[in-house]
């Protein structure tokens, strides 16, 4: 239906299975979304008017423009309608049995960020994070850091940031390390 920019990924190379990925989406026009059976997904609305999924019940349901994403099962029957042109969501997509999770807009000021797994993606302007175990990290716009230790999110006056809490199902504890890319 549209153009995805795939951001970040747990895929070892390209092209290869995934548990977790994050992308861009370009949403020209009406359509289907495709069906992803045992996936998880949330999505945010990050440019345009506007932005509505409608299920095979005939919900309608709005996507959200900041706070918390809009959740739904990938094998739900989906489809959107944007409201003109230059509509473009931020995607969150998890293997169910691999991982829980959620996907954040974030505006100015500070966000205290924990999971599993951290994903933290300056969307406008620059993002200031502080990570206990791994240090201080400023990301520039369209920069990416994933990180599994706790960290704080403070965002310029203008910023706008994609933050993704991951959790295993088992809650499985990690150690700390960032990277950025």
């Amino acid at each position: 239906m549209g153009f995805s920019l795939e951001l970040v990924t747990d895929a070892l190379v390209p092209g290869a299975a995934w548990t977790w990925r994050l992308a861009l989406v370009n949403v020209p026009e009406a359509g289907p979304f495709s069906e992803y059976p045992g996936i998880d997904r949330a999505i945010l609305l990050v440019e345009g008017a506007g932005l509505l999924l409608e299920g095979a019940d005939k919900k309608k349901r709005d996507v959200p423009k900041s706070g918390k994403a809009l959740a739904f099962a990938g094998e739900e029957p989906i489809v959107a309608r944007p409201f003109g042109p230059g509509v473009r969501d931020a995607n969150l997509m998890l293997v169910r049995s691999h991982w829980r999770g959620a996907l954040e807009l974030l505006a100015a000021g500070p966000h205290a960020l924990a999971g599993e797994l951290l994903v933290i993606h300056a969307y406008a302007d620059t993002t200031h994070v502080s990570d206990p175990l791994t240090g201080t990290w400023w990301l520039a716009e369209g920069e990416t850091l994933v990180t599994d230790s706790p960290c704080e999110a403070t965002l310029q006056t203008n910023g706008r940031a994609l933050a993704v809490t991951l959790h295993l199902p088992t809650q499985t504890a990690m150690t700390g390390r960032a990277r950025r890319s």
